[in-house]
């Protein structure tokens, strides 16, 4: 999220200017200096607006100016890209509410700018529903405990699986077809930037420590993202290199689960410029270890379901003339010693298994993006290359077995991307967007079963696809409305091939087109309200699916699936600058020919198309910051749906709920700041989120109740802007409820599997800033 306070003529931010800004208030002193420096300038801090700043004077570039506009402040510029910039909190501001303050000569407004959107629309004139958290304000990128599940936490309409670290699958808006990750394009898109991460894999849960902010579209996002992005998309979007100067940080922490095993974590920053405004480069490092807390009474093993993660991400930005050049790569390797999961009928936190169950997540991401502008109008060119390695083992052991069973599965990706567009936003919320993209997605997937020491291997399968797309939108004042149409023609060609025993076998290519429209309108009937109505359509391509059959080597064709919503919102108050904003949102959605990935009897993955379903969802938000320091803030999530005209062979499915989508979702979270003396300040935080009643999957077989609980949590930080330590503990009251319930597919059909709430965790930190 960028937000920017003051729209200027274009020009560069390494250049140098004549600055001759007065003292003042802060809000005025950014509009001067974004006007004689070309740039936008984003205030997003309420607290900050009428704060006195000395006046600027003399030949300097953006950078300089701004350090010497803020000298002393407890605020600091991050550079958004090359003419854009945000004004920051210090480190012992982070979490501080608006505050009231004397009144002052009138502000500029504050714009929170979209920049999923593709070409940074207004929040104000964005015609669609949309959560955007920055990351410093939420606490989610101090440290290295943070993933994806604090996204889930935060955000009402997101929910994922809950399998383990590296193991889940997003969900967005209930736009939900199994529990199950497979060879399917996954519903939910994730994006590092620009860069696309993922295709059919699980979710990477990619560390968030040096994130600026995290921007979840909901979905479908087909004009604009294509294929796999039914749901919507989540866009990670990390802090950029500053040129100007060095700068660190560093946290740790360590903590105890009630019952289970010891955690620790350690992550670090470093920004180094190589030539002052023209190279520099930004690396993160991290590490973690969370300890178990499941009991294997069969093993006679404790904390067997041990985690640890461990990464890192660089950088190295380029200013070349007019062009802006960021190279860099992501690198994490995830290790889950054991599955998370326990078993009905034996104590809690416990189960019975006759062999491990660990899991391996490898990922790699090198990327290039390229930028000009020219005035108004921006071109970005993104590549990335990604190579994903999934690694897991089941225990297949049966019944009648009298020795240990093994399932062992790895998935081998490589995926390939690459956009560019050409943009233009204008301030009257009108603009336009062209753009073409190439994606290839190139996955092997192999399967052993047997005896736990000399599996056999079974059919695996060689699945790639192939995706070449050209998109645009358009968007036009009409009397008071702003009118947004768009289009994207895709054509996806899909080839599948069977690994027996060593030898590759073609199989038929299979190719479709597509054309994803959509149109959108928009109204401001007040400066303080906007209200949207949005159609939109969203796709994934069909499927070549490869095996052994009774008579011999068989595949199987599955029909690709698509889906139409209609949404309907308003938002009202300025989600910063106002002490009060909500949003609501209401949306439909009828969706055909629902792939999924699933399990048969004996627990081995099929896919199959299960039919049509429909979805109806509800959401509300509001933000309150009475007073100073103090924020209340409150999120609900509703959801209707229905596998309304079920496939053959699941008949006994009719009606049912579509699988993993919460009926009701609530978050509340309040939070206080406040200086205590001697230049500490003191940060408390606490939050709540409700996760209703659904089900695992369609059908008699994999309609198991899951869910209904509540996780909580408490924070404590004390300290300066450059150093802190905190307390957190989370799971409050120590409960113990069923988040999910599957942990290996080769018992579920017991419906004995649960996944219990991470007990009560303490966990003690420090930071510091330099």
């Amino acid at each position: 999220m960028a937000m920017a306070g003051a729209l200027a003529q274009p020009a560069h931010a390494r250049d140098v200017h004549s600055f001759d800004i007065r003292p003042g208030h802060l809000s005025d002193a950014i509009v001067a200096l974004g006007v004689q420096g070309g740039v936008s300038i984003g205030l997003p801090n309420a607290t900050a607006q009428n704060l006195p700043v000395p006046g600027v004077r003399g030949r300097l570039s953006v950078d300089r100016a701004l350090r010497r506009l803020l000298a002393g402040s407890g605020f600091h510029a991050v550079r958004i890209d090359d003419r854009s910039y945000t004004i920051a909190a210090d480190r012992s501001k982070a979490r501080s509410a608006p505050v009231a303050l004397p009144a002052g000569p009138a502000s500029p407004p504050i714009d929170i700018i979209v920049t999923a959107s593709k070409r940074d629309i207004r929040l104000r004139d964005f015609p669609g529903t949309i959560a955007m958290v920055d990351a410093a304000v939420a606490g989610l990128n101090g440290n290295a405990r943070y993933g994806t599940q604090a996204l889930v936490d935060i955000i009402p309409s997101l929910s994922s699986t809950h399998l383990g670290p590296g193991r889940n699958k997003l969900i967005i808006r209930g736009v939900a077809d199994s529990s199950f990750t497979g060879p399917t394009q996954a519903i939910v898109g994730q994006y590092l930037g620009d860069i696309r991460l993922n295709y059919n894999a699980p979710d990477p849960d990619l560390n968030l420590y040096d994130m600026a902010s995290v921007e979840v579209l909901e979905g479908p996002q087909g004009t604009l993202y294509g294929a796999g992005s039914l749901g919507g998309i989540v866009r990670l979007v990390p802090t950029s290199p500053d040129l100007s100067q060095a700068a660190g940080s560093i946290a740790a922490g360590i903590g105890k689960v009630e019952g289970g095993g010891p955690s620790n974590d350690l992550a670090g920053m470093i920004n180094l410029p190589i030539r002052t405004d023209r190279i520099g480069l930004r690396a993160v490092a991290y590490r973690s270890v969370d300890g178990g807390y499941i009991r294997d009474a069969g093993r006679r093993l404790n904390h067997i379901n041990r985690s640890q993660a461990a990464g890192g991400r660089i950088i190295l930005r380029a200013r070349l003339g007019d062009w802006t050049v960021d190279a860099g790569g992501t690198l994490q390797d995830m290790k889950n010693r054991d599955g998370q999961y326990a078993e009905r009928g034996q104590p809690p936190y416990t189960r019975r298994s006759a062999i491990a169950e660990p899991f391996d997540n490898d990922y790699r991401l090198g990327q290039i993006v390229v930028t000009r502008k020219w005035g108004d109008i921006a071109l970005l060119s993104a590549t990335g290359i990604v190579g994903h390695d999934v690694d897991e083992r089941f225990d297949a052991t049966r019944a009648s077995d009298t020795s240990p069973r093994l399932f062992h599965q790895r998935s081998q990706i490589t995926l390939f991307s690459n956009e560019n567009r050409l943009s233009r936003q204008d301030p009257d919320g009108t603009g336009w967007l062209v753009g073409t993209s190439f994606v290839s997605n190139s996955e092997r997937l192999i399967r052993e079963l047997g005896a736990a020491t000399a599996p056999t291997r079974i059919a695996g399968v060689r699945n790639s696809v192939r995706q070449v797309a050209a998109y645009g939108e358009l968007s036009l004042g009409l009397g008071p409305l702003i009118v947004t149409a768009g289009g994207r023609l895709a054509h996806s060609r899909l080839t599948g091939e069977l690994l027996d025993d060593g030898k590759d076998r073609n199989e038929p290519n299979r190719s479709e087109v597509e054309v994803l429209p959509s149109i959108a309108l928009s109204w401001r009937p007040t400066p303080r309200l906007t209200t949207y109505l949005r159609y939109q359509e969203g796709f994934r391509p069909g499927g070549l699916s490869v095996a052994a059959g009774s008579g011999g080597i068989v595949s199987q064709r599955f029909l690709g699936d698509s889906i139409v919503t209609i949404e309907g919102g308003a938002r009202f108050g300025h989600p910063v600058r106002d002490h009060f904003s909500a949003a609501l949102s209401l949306s439909y959605s009828h969706w055909e020919h629902i792939q999924a990935d699933l399990v048969n009897a004996a627990g081995l993955p099929i896919t199959a198309n299960i039919g049509n379903g429909r979805i109806l969802g509800f959401e509300a938000s509001l933000r309150w910051a009475p007073f100073a320091g103090f924020v209340a803030e409150g999120g609900l999530f509703l959801n209707d749906s229905e596998l309304t005209s079920p496939s053959a062979g699941f008949e006994d499915a009719a009606h049912a709920e579509l699988p993993n989508i919460a009926r009701v979702g609530v978050r509340g979270a309040l939070s206080y700041d406040r200086p205590i003396g001697g230049g500490l300040s003191l940060s408390l935080t606490g939050s709540v989120r409700y996760f209703g009643h659904s089900q695992l999957g369609v059908g008699s077989l994999l309609a198991i109740e899951q869910g209904n609980y509540a996780d909580t949590a408490l924070g404590l930080r004390i300290g300066t802007e450059r150093l802190g330590a905190s307390i957190d503990v989370t799971n409050l009251f120590d409960t113990a409820q069923n988040r999910f319930s599957l942990g290996n597919p080769f018992g579920v059909m017991d419906r004995l599997q649960v996944t219990p709430q991470i007990p009560r965790t303490v966990r003690i930190g420090v930071d510091a800033r330099f």
